[in-house]
């Protein structure tokens, strides 16, 4: 067995002792050798050891000082955050939105890339990988993973993606390894819908195990957290309900035939002029109803009915612990919303309890960085 001539210990178990101390660090804060030696349950000349060999590979350094049980101030130790960072991109028709997160998830850096003609997927992420890490101070070789959230379903086994809007320059088929190919790092492709969800899960009580997140926008889908992870199907296609047939006893609300003809964006507009709001974006019209309760109020009488019967046959199959109204609509019209569907669904078998969504800012790009920080936090500790 191959052993540390310093101390005579075991090569995997200092591995070991190594990485468990490094994991303390992450989530406990900076500690003394005492600290290490009261959390990481080992003797002092071990502790000592361990701080010795993770302060000379660069992954922790001095972090102040702390006043010990006896004797003087002790030095204490944090991990370096910036040995490796990721970037979080949210991709839309017009651009990019990227972010540089370290390994506890804080931001250091962003920016926002437009789309400009003859864009392709390659270019616009190393323009974004670019732009953030200029941004952040942050060199890109630093980058450990790239998470790319798409308004698309991922295919995690094949790195393709599928049902796709408008998204000129990104192609359907061998699309990770293209942009690994042109940044050398490894790519995560997400959907969008399931980062907001994954967001959602990192702000939601850890009572709530079991939910799912409805996503109203220009396009509508669905995210679920089921027990300890996300539900993805066999392809990454799961919660692409704007596909859903639309129930007979619900035709005669218009002539609808999808879920997303329903309640998509273009429908949200439609309810929105009638309700007196100008404007052909859903941005725009979106905006005039945070100004106007009376016709936000119209809208939210006419939209609830028509997501509760979509929600119908969502809630016989998942039948979550709770159902999060998300999406730039649903954040716009909030609890509103929320409780004009629940009245819609009340006394039916099919009620479950609906919130508003707790991430109104940026759900997609928060899920990617949350992605980001804990595959970060995985190189971290590879590096031991």
């Amino acid at each position: 067995m191959t052993t540390n001539r310093q101390s005579g210990m075991p090569s995997t178990v200092r591995t070991m002792n190594d990485r468990a101390a490094l994991e303390i660090l992450l989530d406990v804060g900076p500690l003394s050798r005492s600290g290490i030696v009261r959390e990481l349950g080992v003797s002092r000349p071990t502790a000592s050891q361990v701080v010795t060999r993770l302060e000379s590979s660069g992954l922790i350094e001095p972090h102040g000082t702390a006043q010990g049980a006896r004797g003087p101030l002790a030095v204490t130790y944090s991990v370096r955050m910036d040995v490796i960072v990721g970037l979080a991109l949210d991709v839309d028709p017009d651009g990019i939105d990227a972010s540089v997160v370290d390994v506890a998830g804080r931001e250091l850096g962003s920016a926002r890339i437009n789309a400009g003609p003859g864009r392709d997927a390659a270019t616009d992420v190393r323009q974004a990988l670019t732009a953030a890490c200029a941004n952040a101070g942050v060199p890109e070789s630093r980058v450990g993973v790239v998470v790319i959230g798409l308004q698309a379903a991922a295919d995690p086994a094949t790195g393709d993606i599928s049902l796709v809007g408008h998204l000129p320059g990104w192609p359907r088929t061998g699309l990770r390894d293209l942009v690994e190919n042109e940044i050398r790092i490894p790519v995560l492709l997400e959907n969008d819908v399931n980062l907001a969800a994954i967001a959602e899960h990192h702000h939601a009580s850890p009572s709530e195990s079991s939910f799912s997140l409805l996503w109203l926008g220009q396009g509508i889908g669905l995210g679920s957290w089921i027990g300890d992870d996300l539900h993805r199907g066999a392809s990454g296609a799961a919660g692409e309900i704007g596909y859903l047939p639309i129930a007979a006893e619900v035709a005669d609300l218009d002539d609808s035939t999808i879920a997303q003809d329903l309640i998509g964006g273009r429908r949200v507009i439609s309810l929105a002029h009638d309700a007196g709001i100008e404007g052909t974006t859903l941005p725009a019209v979106l905006a005039g109803l945070r100004e106007n309760k009376d016709a936000r109020r119209t809208v939210v009488e006419a939209l609830a009915p028509r997501v509760a019967s979509v929600l119908r046959p969502v809630v016989a199959v998942m039948q979550p612990a709770l159902l999060v109204i998300g999406g730039p609509v649903g954040i716009c019209l909030g609890a509103e919303l929320a409780d004009a569907i629940d009245r819609e669904l009340e006394g039916t078998e099919l009620r479950v309890p609906l919130a508003p969504s707790l991430v109104p800012d940026a759900p997609a790009l928060a899920g990617a960085r949350a992605v980001a920080a804990a595959r970060v936090r995985e190189g971290l500790l590879t590096h031991v």
